[in-house]
C-alpha cells in the first residue's frame, strides 16, 4: 500500500481511511465522483446506495460511460472502480430510506431534502458516525455541510427546508462538471481535515463559481 500511494502519504491518513467505513447515498455527479476520489485517496471500506439508471443526459456530468447506458448506477460504478482501482466496493441498486445502518462517514448526494433529512434524522446522536456531509448543488453554485451528528444537531437542522421551498431551476442549468469535480474534491478535503482535526457543531462551505468564491463559515 505505502508503494501505490506514496504521493500522498504525508498528506493524509492512508491507513485510518483505509479502515473508516464511508457510506454514499446518491451515486449520481457528485457521489460518483466523490466515491472514485476517496477510493484513489486509499478508502476501501465504501457502501453505495442510488436506485436509479444511467440516462444519455448523465454522461456529461457522471463518472459513466455510454456503454453503461440502462444501467444500474451502483452496478456501473462498482464495475468502474474496480477496474480502475482494483477495489470492490458494497452496492445497493435501491433508494436508501433512513432504516438501515449507517456508521463511519456518511455523504448523502441526493437532489431532494425529504429524504436527505430521513436519513439525518436516522443518524443524528449516534456514536458510530463520525461524520455527517451533506453536499447541494445549484448550477455554478454549491453548498457543503460537514456535521458532527452529536453536537452538531441545531446548527444542522435550521439548514434544512422542504423541497416546496427549494428555488426551482431551468433543467439546462442545473448541473455542470466543474462544479460536479470541485465538491467532490472539497468533500475529499473535509474528510483529511477532519481526520485531522475532528468536526465540531455544523461547518459550511460555500463554492461560487460565478464570483470565483470559496468561503469556509
Amino acid at each position: 500500500m505505502e508503494e501505490r500511494f506514496a504521493r500522498h502519504w504525508g498528506l493524509i491518513d492512508v491507513e485510518r481511511l483505509h479502515l473508516t467505513p464511508i457510506k454514499v447515498i446518491g451515486t449520481g455527479s457528485v457521489g460518483s465522483f466523490t466515491t472514485l476520489s476517496l477510493v484513489k485517496m486509499g478508502a476501501h471500506q465504501i457502501e453505495v446506495w442510488d436506485d436509479d439508471l444511467i440516462d444519455e443526459v448523465n454522461i456529461s456530468n457522471q463518472f459513466y460511460r455510454i456503454m453503461d447506458i440502462g444501467e444500474y448506477k451502483v452496478d456501473a460504478l462498482q464495475s468502474l472502480i474496480n477496474d480502475f482501482e482494483g477495489v470492490t466496493i458494497i452496492n445497493h441498486p435501491a433508494k436508501h430510506n433512513g432504516s438501515q445502518d449507517l456508521n463511519g462517514i456518511v455523504i448523502v448526494a441526493l437532489d431532494s431534502m425529504l429524504p436527505r433529512k430521513r436519513i439525518w434524522d436516522s443518524i443524528k446522536g449516534k456514536e458510530n458516525v463520525e461524520l455527517f456531509i451533506d453536499p447541494r448543488m445549484g448550477g455554478r453554485v454549491a453548498r457543503i455541510y460537514a456535521v458532527n451528528p452529536r453536537n452538531g444537531i441545531k446548527e444542522y437542522e435550521k439548514t434544512l427546508y422542504t423541497d416546496d421551498e427549494s428555488a426551482p431551476e431551468r433543467c439546462t442549468e442545473r448541473t455542470i462538471i466543474y462544479n460536479v469535480l470541485g465538491i467532490s474534491s472539497l468533500i475529499c478535503k473535509l474528510i483529511e481535515d477532519h481526520f485531522r482535526t475532528p468536526v465540531e457543531g455544523c461547518q459550511e462551505i460555500i463554492l461560487d463559481y460565478a464570483t470565483y468564491t470559496l468561503m469556509k463559515c
